[in-house]
């Protein structure tokens, strides 16, 4: 089996201690491997390409949900496997699938496993794995690259320049052959069942049945909003008139002013220039080495 590791940076040591757990879990005799460092965002995309050009067998993305999503994209449709080390922060996508935290446990996985075949979603030509979204949640996302700074603290803190700035904007959501105006607070469209740290609000989500899962809020008062926040913070259930969720294959989104139209996929803000946004799933296109999915 020949496999490459694709490494956001991590320090020096952590690389060494990295690299040392590779050596000592696989056969030099039967398998091969190599580690690709990433230099800046984006690099894991040509870097995957190169993996693929090498013909590896699996492709392991060493990293957050960013990352994983840079690998995961050139993998769509190949026969090339993806495999996770979850080295984020909030580590949505990981969680979902329930993969372990450490180098040694994560690579045993990669090890032990046959790869699953997954949905992918797709949203004007960009991959996601776990997310997408155009309210709140981008926005907060938007924030928080803008701080630099990671972790738990720099989540609540993006979260609370967001909804300081946070403005509603009305769309046309065009789902099951029906048009409808909203303006949501959130709209999030979802293939897993974490966002991160997790916090959830699509906790019913499967990534290989062939659905996204959709949640959104509607335009609401000062006080519902907090509730609402409240009660998915402290995980509690979703309730209320304004909350809405479906199972979808595809929709399509129009905005009536393009100006300051922020989207989200897989936490990490993508610039985009049209005013209507199509999303649809790929059923079962990526093959990603994780335990069995019931």
């Amino acid at each position: 089996m020949k496999v490459i590791f694709i490494v956001k940076p991590i320090g020096e040591n952590k690389l060494k201690q990295l690299s040392k757990t590779i050596e000592a879990a696989f056969d030099p005799e039967i398998d091969s491997f190599s580690i690709f460092e990433t230099r800046k965002k984006g690099h894991a995309i040509s870097l995957t390409q190169k993996a693929i050009d090498e013909k590896a067998d699996v492709v392991v993305a060493c990293g957050g949900d960013g990352t994983i999503n840079e690998v995961a994209r050139g993998l769509v449709e190949t026969n090339v496997a993806l495999g996770i080390i979850p080295l984020g922060s909030g580590n949505g996508i990981a969680r979902h699938f329930k993969i372990p935290f450490g180098f040694t446990p994560s690579i045993e996985l990669i090890k032990k496993y046959p790869p699953s075949k997954i949905d992918v979603g797709v949203v004007n030509g960009n991959y996601f794995l776990g997310n997408m979204g155009c309210a709140l949640e981008s926005h907060f996302i938007k924030q928080y690259q803008k701080n630099e700074w990671h972790g738990i603290w720099a989540y609540g803190v993006a979260c609370l320049g967001a909804l300081l700035s946070f403005k509603h904007q009305n769309i046309l959501l065009n789902l099951n052959q029906t048009t409808q105006k909203i303006s949501p607070f959130v709209f999030l469209i979802s293939n897993t069942n974490q966002q991160g740290y997790d916090f959830t609000l699509t906790p019913n989500a499967v990534a290989n049945d062939g659905k996204l899962d959709l949640f959104w809020m509607d335009k609401s008062s000062v006080m519902k909003r907090l509730k609402f926040l409240l009660y998915a913070v402290l995980r509690r259930k979703l309730s209320a008139p304004e909350i809405n969720r479906a199972l979808i294959s595809e929709l399509k989104i129009e905005m009536f002013d393009a100006e300051d139209f922020c989207v989200q996929v897989d936490g990490e803000h993508i610039p985009i220039s049209k005013k209507t946004l199509e999303v649809k799933v790929l059923p079962k296109q990526l093959n990603v080495i994780v335990p069995p999915i019931a």
